[in-house]
């Protein structure tokens, strides 16, 4: 302990004095406010890791959608089908849920938001509840008009609500990151839960290697495109993981020879989907409208990967409706 943290130290018995009703030893030496301020930024250098001196529950994301009588999730409580997640670095939000279904671009441009709405809307077409959370800035949104409909923000003013069909968005309102995750009403509860990661940060990828959280990573066939995916697979080693390719069946055949061991290996094991491009889409972006029909089929074919519980009769739809998932691109 530093001398300033021992008269730190030997003065919390004064200040607890004070607390207890009893008066302060004239002779005890109080410390100035630059000598307080000085402690406090040592107690912070040398406290705990975040993920094991954080509170399980922020306690903004209790007053969230407080007048919906909604309620918050605790960790490791059951959601439905889902759980409370948190991004470490993203402020005092907890783990990412085991089951959440996890997007993220291999690199800037890749198409996540895409990607992660057709899984939405896939999931949402075997009649499930969706909740799709993107935590891009929102000068950088993808979502911004993915919903059908506006339904205002929270009550802290962190998140922007919307529907589409069954599918619930919700997309940052400002500059600073919220302290945690939107929640739905009790009865509104979602049986999917998809968070569109966009760019995922170094922390970002190592929380997703520990919570195991099923990730789908999205990239452009392209050289930079297949090696940064390597990258980003080399980061979650291990975890259940797939490739979901935005662009056009046949690639180049240095795209080919630039593929990595990782990626080479899941399509080996069918875990690589192809995503078409669609014009309407370059030059719309993502809004209420129904997806095209190729990137539908795309969606469905990543939610029959995904999620094994999908009735048998939708796996095959999506398999015959996607004829040209990423195998033909070899």
């Amino acid at each position: 302990m530093s001398p300033l943290l021992q008269d730190v130290d030997e003065a919390g018995a004064v200040t607890g004095g004070v607390a207890n009703g009893t008066d302060v030893d004239p002779d005890e030496r109080l410390l100035s406010i630059a000598e307080i301020q000085q402690a406090f930024r040592e107690l912070r250098a040398h406290r705990p890791p975040f993920a094991a001196s954080r509170p399980a529950v922020p306690t903004r994301l209790h007053e969230r959608w407080a007048d919906s009588g909604d309620r918050a999730p605790q960790r490791g409580a059951s959601r439905g089908d889902s759980a409370p997640a948190a991004v470490t670095g993203r402020g005092d939000i907890d783990a990412l849920g085991a089951d959440w279904i996890t997007v993220v671009a291999a690199h800037a441009g890749a198409g996540a938001s895409t990607v992660a709405l057709a899984i939405s809307d896939a999931a949402a077409a075997t009649d499930r509840r969706v909740h799709l959370v993107e935590t891009a800035h929102p000068r950088q949104s993808g979502l911004i008009a993915a919903a059908a409909a506006e339904l205002g923000t929270d009550a802290a003013g962190a998140w922007r609500r919307g529907s589409r069909d069954r599918v619930t968005i919700d997309r940052r309102v400002a500059d600073v990151e919220p302290d945690g995750w939107p929640v739905l009403p009790i009865s509104e509860e979602p049986a999917v839960t998809v968070l569109d990661l966009g760019l995922p940060s170094p922390e970002d990828l190592a929380r997703l290697a520990a919570d195991r959280t099923s990730t789908v990573v999205v990239c452009r066939p392209t050289v930079p495109g297949v090696r940064l995916t390597e990258h980003v697979l080399s980061q979650l080693a291990g975890q259940p993981v797939m490739v979901a390719v935005v662009g056009a069946a046949r690639w180049p055949q240095v795209v080919k020879a630039n593929a990595g061991p990782r990626f080479r290996d899941l399509r080996s094991k069918g875990r690589v989907v192809r995503v078409p491009i669609d014009r309407r889409l370059q030059t719309a972006g993502l809004t209420g409208d129904q997806l095209p029909k190729g990137v539908e089929a795309a969606g469905r074919s990543l939610v029959a990967l995904l999620m094994p519980a999908v009735p048998l009769q939708h796996r095959r739809r999506a398999a015959s409706s996607q004829p040209s998932a990423a195998g033909e691109a070899w």
